[in-house]
């Protein structure tokens, strides 16, 4: 390799452990809170949870957390209807793992997943297709007397508001 490669791929190599000092950092202080909306348990109860709905928030998840408070969540609302299989990478504490069909139907538990320890990080995928997902603290799925084949409810959060003039 010439020198002027040797150089280039040297700064690509910096700037590239320079944007990821720079996520780390702002990992650090948490990525900016997403949208919240509510589920409704088949009880009547709810949850309040976080919106994951573009590629980019799916792919975040709930990296990086060193919590999920009860009665809190994180729903991922995919594009299609699939196999969507979840994996643990960067994700520091145990979580319940639902799967739900186009109805809301639960099609899929699984619990007390895991964090990543080392890769390749293992992937969890259901026995069947879903089109969402809902993510709770590990334990949470038994403890709200979830089972597959129940519905539950969403509601979107509102609008934003528009940005005053």
């Amino acid at each position: 390799m010439n020198r002027c490669g040797f150089r280039r791929s040297k700064w690509a190599l910096v700037s590239a452990i320079l944007w990821l000092m720079v996520g780390c950092v702002a990992s650090a202080d948490g990525p900016a809170p997403l949208a919240r909306g509510t589920v409704y348990l088949p009880d009547g109860r709810s949850l309040s949870v976080e919106v994951a709905d573009t590629p980019a928030k799916q792919a975040r998840g709930y990296m990086f957390r060193t919590s999920v408070p009860e009665g809190e969540g994180m729903v991922f609302l995919m594009d299609s209807f699939e196999i969507h299989p979840f994996w643990m990478k960067n994700c520091l504490i145990p979580l319940d793992i639902i799967w739900l069909d186009e109805d809301w139907r639960i099609v899929h538990i699984a619990e007390s997943v895991p964090p990543c320890k080392k890769d390749p990080c293992p992937s969890f995928t259901p026995m069947q297709k879903s089109r969402y997902v809902l993510e709770v603290a590990a334990g949470q799925s038994r403890k709200l007397g979830l089972e597959q084949g129940e519905r539950i409810r969403y509601e979107a959060p509102p609008p934003p508001s528009p940005a005053a003039p």
